[in-house]
């Protein structure tokens, strides 16, 4: 895609962009803001950006694998994928297979029908070139489209998206800069940065529970409020910080798909479900307390063999499973997304674009740009500004990470 070289201005806000680095002897053209990624990577980011405009929210490089706990086997990585989120809370989902190679069309459709029955995947996009009609037409059946770079050019068109336009999220260059320190950081140490990495783009999605979901993301987020507080460089707290918004996004979207399991029951059987959600998660109360019953009798027969017997009195405290001390502050916030849905079914999107345009880089919202973006952007304002102040309350994240809550902003 070729590219009109851009004037003064618009340099500068380049240069802004890349955290004022020395970005001299660059060519302005068509990839000058992403120059040193390779075309495969830069094509993963150019669907991404197309998802976004599509209505989806768009995570690139989610390494699938057979559960969250070990023992388990990855089935793959995917390149791109896309949420949509409907105002009635239910989604669709959509994947982009870009790094194809040189395999064999019909091959590679039969392969990407079975991972698309076992992740559950609405659309597939297979990036191929020079694919004849009766195959694409095989593949369109099963709901996996083979498409040429062509083609996605059209569609940015349709969709009015500029091909020099690598903003928020959709930067691989900037996003690549934080991933890649966050990952090196080793202060206090390395590992609790590396476990939370690791959650973020892979232990996360093979949880299929949403309660769980959201209980493991609240205590990432906890972990990176401390870490937050520590003596680091600039460049690693930014990562740090893009660390907190990669999972403010992740915490948003189990809460959303839990809005659409409760959302038609009567607020006293939400609240029964949302809390009994959170203790027990994906385990009916049921076997929850018969494995603490087992429990129970095993701690118990191990203190009698070591104290003389089971004639012997022994205090022994039952062992139970109690609420999260976050547990009102999350059903309320359940509670107002249902009462909000015009407001809060596209917040996924917004947070991907603005955490990542303008907390990333310390900058001010700028609400026209945003209203370009989004048709409600006053509602989506207001709801984004009500969740991180819910992130903070429950994570004890500094309000200092997130624009919005900062006492000097306007909105």
């Amino acid at each position: 895609m070729a590219r009109k070289k851009k004037n003064t201005v618009e340099n500068d806000n380049q240069i802004k962009m890349f955290d004022n680095k020395n970005l001299k002897d660059i060519d302005i053209s068509e990839n000058s803001m992403v120059k040193n990624v390779n075309k495969g990577e830069l094509l993963e980011y150019q669907i991404k950006r197309l998802f976004f405009f599509m209505g989806y929210f768009p995570k690139t490089n989610i390494i699938i694998q057979t559960s969250s706990d070990e023992p388990y086997d990855t089935v793959t990585d995917l390149d791109v994928y896309g949420i949509y989120i409907h105002s009635d809370f239910s989604k669709k989902t959509i994947w982009s297979d870009c790094k194809s190679g040189a395999a064999q069309e019909i091959n590679r459709v039969a392969w990407l029908t079975g991972i698309k029955e076992m992740i559950e995947v609405d659309d597939i996009l297979f990036v191929k070139k020079g694919t004849k009609l009766s195959t694409k037409l095989f593949a369109n059946a099963k709901n996996i489209q083979i498409v040429d770079l062509s083609i996605i050019e059209d569609m940015e068109k349709r969709y009015g998206i500029k091909s020099n336009d690598w903003r928020g999220s959709w930067n691989p260059q900037i996003q690549n800069e934080n991933i890649n320190t966050f990952k090196n950081i080793s202060v206090p140490n390395n590992l609790i940065y590396k476990r939370i990495f690791k959650f973020i783009n892979t232990h996360y999605w093979a949880i299929e529970d949403n309660f769980t979901k959201c209980k493991k993301t609240i205590t990432a987020l906890r972990d990176l409020a401390s870490l937050a507080e520590l003596p680091l460089v600039l460049k690693e707290k930014r990562a740090i910080r893009w660390a907190v918004y990669q999972l403010s996004s992740m915490l948003m979207l189990p809460m959303l798909q839990i809005c659409r399991q409760v959302q038609y029951f009567t607020n006293e059987d939400k609240m029964d479900i949302i809390i009994l959600g959170l203790i027990y998660g994906s385990n009916s109360k049921s076997k929850i307390d018969d494995i603490l019953k087992v429990t129970n009798n095993i701690a118990r027969k191990t203190l009698y063999k070591y104290c003389g017997g089971e004639n012997k009195l022994i205090d022994l405290p039952e062992i139970k499973l109690s609420q999260p001390e976050y547990t009102e502050a999350f059903v309320n916030m359940i509670f107002r997304i249902i009462e909000q849905p015009l407001s809060y079914f596209d917040i996924l999107r917004f947070l991907d674009f603005a955490l990542s345009q303008y907390d990333l880089e310390n900058q001010q919202y700028d609400i026209k740009e945003l209203s370009e973006i989004f048709n409600n952007t006053d509602d989506l304002l207001k709801s984004t500004k009500t969740f991180l102040h819910f992130i903070c309350h429950i994570t004890n994240m500094p309000k200092e990470v997130f624009v919005l809550l900062n006492d000097n902003e306007s909105i």
